[in-house]
């Protein structure tokens, strides 16, 4: 859970203080386990949010309870996202954009998101229901996000939600460069991306391996990945 303010009405005194001094762990939390992984020392989320390691941890008691805050807020953002990217493709085509929704989705979360994918594969770090409601609005809006390439001919048929998602993982590794080169980078692999997803369209073939599902998706990001 996060401490917005969800009334809309402006905050004040120490309420405001706590929303301030939560926002800011928060983002020192995505920066620090971005770089560390699970491993990250509490003790530098503190020094990069200017608080103590106590009033972090009366905020979340424990390490998985922080990351599911960090994951709460970037699955509503996500969410967000590609639920703008589905639109009209006559209405991309006038603005001189691709009609391609994947596309949008792709560049837009590239130059947006606040950094990776939190490096959480492989991790017992468990769902909440708050997750879990946000996941299922993620599955809808980004099948609609396909939806709208596949009625295009611009996505093979056995490319779902399950596969986009990894195709981020595998877009927005961390890179020690200026977020500008980075940006660049991901930008021209996600280029090979979407052309390799046409080919795929366009012969019907497929790639090797067992297809990935949004089960799979959950499993590798909610668990430890075995059974």
């Amino acid at each position: 859970m996060t401490s917005e303010n969800t009334e809309g009405a402006p905050l004040r005194g120490r309420a405001r203080e706590a929303q301030g001094n939560d926002s800011a762990i928060l983002r020192a939390a995505r920066e620090v386990f971005s770089e560390w992984g699970w491993g990250a020392p509490m003790s530098e989320v503190a020094a990069r949010a200017n608080t103590g390691v106590a009033s972090i941890y009366r905020r979340y008691p424990s390490k998985t309870d922080l990351v599911n805050a960090i994951r709460v807020i970037a699955l509503r953002l996500i969410c967000e996202l590609a639920e703008d990217c589905v639109s009209a493709p006559a209405d991309a085509v006038e603005s001189a954009q691709s009609p391609s929704a994947i596309e949008r989705f792709l560049k837009r979360h590239i130059a947006e998101a606040n950094g990776p994918l939190m490096p959480l594969l492989g991790r017992p770090v468990g769902s909440t229901p708050e997750i879990d409601a946000l996941a299922a609005r993620l599955e809808l809006a980004l099948a609609a996000v396909i939806a709208v390439d596949r009625e295009l001919g611009l996505v093979p048929e056995h490319y779902g939600p399950g596969d986009l998602m990894l195709t981020i993982t595998h877009l927005r590794p961390a890179l020690t460069v200026p977020r500008e080169r980075a940006n660049e980078i991901h930008l021209r692999e996600l280029d090979y991306v979407l052309a390799g997803l046409r080919a795929f369209a366009e012969s019907g073939a497929e790639p090797a391996g067992e297809p990935s599902s949004w089960d799979e998706w959950m499993a590798l990001n909610n668990a430890d990945g075995r059974e």
